[in-house]
C-alpha cells in the first residue's frame, strides 16, 4: 500500500471514507490482541482511531475503506515458504508501500526475526502511526525507511543502503502500489526495484487488476493509472528485464477477493491480481 497526501479534494475524499467498523476481522484482531496486547474490548475502537488519524494524514482509499485491515501477505499461497525463508540467517525482507507495517508485524508474530524486516513508505506519518497501532516502538527491531521508489539512488544512502544490503533482498512485498500509476511510471518504479532483489528472490503482492486491462481514472484528479491482467503484467516485466539485463518469471491469478464492484474505486471488471514475480537471472 502506498500513500498519498493529496488533501485538495475533500468532497471526493469523503467518498473513500467508510463508516466506522463495528467489528474487526479475526486475523487482525488476533494480531492486535496477541502481538500488541490490545484488550479485546478495545480492538474496534483502536482500529477506528488509527484509521481516522491515518486518513487525516493521507486520504487514500485503502485507508478510508479499511483495506489495510486485511493482512494481505498472509493470504498469499507462498506465505509458509516466505516465513521459512525469512527465518534463515541473513535473510532480508522489504515491504514497499508498507503503510502501517501491518504485514511486517504479522511476520514477526509468525516467528520471523524482526531485524530481518524493512518497511518502506513515502509517508513518515503512516510509519509513525504504525508504532501506535501495534504498540511496539520499544521492542520492534525492524527498520523503517521514508523513501520515494521513483527517485532511487538519487536519494543517497536511504536507497543505496537497500541496494547494497547483503547482496540483495530475498522477499519484496509490494501490494497496492503499482496500480496507482500509469504504465510508464510502473515500468520506471519496477526498474528501480529490480536493483534491490537478489537472484532467486521474489516480489509478491496484490494489486487491483482487471478483466479488461488498460487505463482507468486514478485517485488524483485528472490522472490515470493502469490496471493489469496476468498477461500484461508479464509483458511489463519482460520489458523491465530487457531494460535492466535481468530476467523474471511472472505468475498470477485474478479473483474476487475483497472486490466491491460498486465501490468508488472498482467496477464490474475489477479483480484482485495476486502475483509472484521471481528473479531468474
Amino acid at each position: 500500500m502506498a500513500a498519498t497526501n493529496d488533501t485538495t479534494h475533500p468532497e471526493r475524499n469523503k467518498g473513500w471514507y467508510q463508516e466506522d467498523l463495528t467489528e474487526v476481522n479475526e486475523p487482525l484482531r488476533k494480531l492486535l490482541e496477541n502481538y500488541s496486547k490490545v484488550p479485546s474490548s478495545e480492538v474496534v475502537k483502536h482500529v477506528n482511531n488509527i484509521r481516522a488519524r491515518g486518513f487525516a494524514a493521507n486520504p487514500y482509499p485503502c485507508i478510508g475503506l479499511y483495506r489495510f485491515t486485511t493482512l494481505t501477505l498472509q493470504t498469499h499461497p507462498l506465505y509458509p515458504n516466505i516465513i521459512q525463508r525469512l527465518q534463515e540467517p541473513g535473510a532480508a525482507y522489504l515491504d514497499i508501500g508498507c503503510c502501517f507495517g501491518q504485514d511486517l508485524r504479522q511476520l514477526v508474530q509468525d516467528g520471523v526475526p524482526s531485524s530481518h524486516l524493512t518497511g518502506l513508505d513515502i509517508s513518515s506519518a503512516l510509519l509513525e502511526l504504525g508504532y501506535d497501532f501495534f504498540q511496539d516502538r520499544a521492542t520492534l527491531e525492524s527498520r523503517f525507511v521514508v523513501a520515494d521508489v521513483f527517485a532511487g539512488a538519487a536519494q543517497g544512502a536511504v536507497w543505496t543502503d537497500l541496494e547494497q544490503r547483503g547482496g540483495g533482498v530475498d522477499v519484496v512485498h509490494c501490494s497496492a502500489f503499482f496500480h496507482l500509476f500509469p504504465l510508464p511510471q510502473q515500468i520506471a518504479a519496477a526498474t528501480q526495484i529490480v536493483r534491490l532483489v537478489r537472484k532467486g528472490g521474489v516480489l509478491v503482492g496484490r494489486q487491483m487488476g482487471s478483466l479488461t486491462p488498460g487505463d482507468v481514472a486514478a485517485i488524483r484528479a485528472e490522472s490515470y493509472s493502469y490496471r493489469h491482467d496476468v498477461a500484461t503484467l508479464d509483458a511489463m516485466w519482460r520489458e523491465v528485464g530487457e531494460a535492466t539485463g535481468t530476467r523474471w518469471k511472472v505468475e498470477g491469478t485474478l479473483d474476487m477477493f475483497g472486490i466491491i464492484a460498486n465501490s468508488p474505486v472498482e467496477d464490474q471488471n475489477s479483480r484482485r491480481l495476486l502475483f509472484t514475480i521471481t528473479r531468474i537471472e
